[in-house]
């Protein structure tokens, strides 16, 4: 059976639950309710949002779903970070709630998941016990979250681990654990509604790039490869459309798209990312790049890097076939003839999309290398990295 076709229940049916479909959203109060530390009613629910959830259209249909909850709201304004974590998980803990619902992008998800797992430790949360906790692992217990997504490519509602930037240090920090992972992911498409379109494409660029990190991952199993494959037959069309025409996707698109950024977050769950994300970190870290725009400036790159792995320089214990095989199968999935078309069409996509120029890397490219190498996320990639194998990657230009 093609991995196109293989049913969504048997690539998504173990945890997080995952509810798919538009106007799933208003089941959020019965999931909340449904999960909660504390039987008592109504459930004290802890909603994480954004700094532009008062702006989108579907804001109202999600508060009026949580009226049955007693609800405190707290906002993730940015990337998160160990101060924003600490000040989340204190109002956690003021509020004493029962169920965190993090309703917005992955910097939402990813703080909302942080401050939850972090909430009933002994001690007040501080910046500093956050970061500690990202270096020691998560707690076995925390508050259940509800993870509804509204970008999709983050594939945060469906990992054990979220990200906090460290910008003071100039790194970016993991949680991880079994108690990061939501209990329950509600994929409802029409929550896509009023995304802008530059938003939409470091999205797709984000799941772009899971999907075959998951996939070519030394840690991947054959249900990432398979995870990672479907993401792409879901998406691969996208690659050929013109930019504006994402601005406004219709219904069915939506759904999809939202549920390959989910297929792929599963994917790395799994599997872990590779260099495309170890190198994301610093680009940015040092220019302020979107992540997902900074995962897709070196994807047909790494793409093409990888696909020419030999045994003799094979990181995968399985060996090169199995990490050819495995990019044969995300590119036969994209309806490519190989992987260096299937790259080509990547950066022909990223080049035509309304972003912010990237900056010339090359002055900066061994540092980026180094700097890339520094994250364990590197260490997953199937075929040796070295510095200069890095900078040579980042200077040099494609084919």
């Amino acid at each position: 059976m093609s991995v196109a076709h293989i049913p969504v229940d048997t690539l998504i049916m173990e945890s997080p639950r995952t509810l798919i479909g538009a106007g799933r959203a208003a089941a959020v109060a019965k999931e909340a309710e449904s999960v909660a530390r504390s039987a008592f009613h109504p459930v004290r629910v802890l909603l994480v949002v954004g700094t532009g959830f008062s702006r989108r259209p579907w804001r109202g249909r999600i508060v009026d779903a949580l009226r049955p909850v007693r609800l405190r709201v707290a906002v993730q304004p940015a990337m998160p970070t160990p101060a924003s974590v600490a000040r989340l998980a204190g109002e956690a803990r003021a509020h004493r709630a029962d169920v965190v619902v993090a309703v917005g992008g992955g910097s939402v998800m990813d703080g909302a998941k942080a401050a939850a797992a972090l909430a009933y430790e002994p001690a007040d949360p501080t910046p500093e016990s956050v970061a500690v906790a990202c270096e020691e692992g998560a707690p076995a217990e925390g508050v259940p979250v509800v993870a509804v997504p509204t970008t999709p490519g983050t594939g945060a509602e469906a990992t054990s681990f979220a990200t906090v930037w460290d910008v003071d240090r100039g790194r970016k920090l993991s949680l991880r654990g079994d108690s990061v992972l939501p209990a329950v992911a509600i994929l409802d498409p029409d929550l896509l509604l009023g995304l802008p379109g530059p938003q939409l494409t470091c999205g797709l660029l984000d799941t772009f790039a899971q999907a075959l990190e998951g996939a070519w991952s030394t840690r991947a199993d054959a249900r990432a490869e398979a995870l990672g494959a479907a993401a792409w037959a879901r998406l691969s069309w996208l690659l050929d459309r013109p930019y504006r025409s994402l601005e406004a996707p219709a219904a069915s698109e939506r759904e999809a798209v939202l549920l390959a950024g989910h297929y792929a977050g599963r994917a790395i769950a799994v599997a872990g990312t590779t260099v495309c994300h170890a190198l994301s970190y610093p680009l940015t870290l040092r220019y302020g790049l979107n992540h997902g725009q900074a995962c897709g400036v070196t994807l047909g790159r790494v793409l093409r890097y990888n696909a020419a792995v030999e045994d003799g320089d094979c990181a995968d214990a399985r060996g090169a076939g199995r990490v050819r095989a495995a990019i044969a199968g995300v590119v036969a999935a994209a309806g490519a003839d190989d992987a260096f078309t299937l790259a080509r069409r990547i950066e022909a996509f990223l080049a035509s999309a309304d972003l912010p120029p990237v900056p010339d890397l090359r002055p900066d490219a061994a540092r980026i290398a180094a700097e890339a190498l520094g994250y364990d996320r590197a260490g997953n990639n199937p075929r040796r990295l070295s510095i200069k194998s890095l900078t040579h990657l980042l200077t040099t230009t494609a084919p």
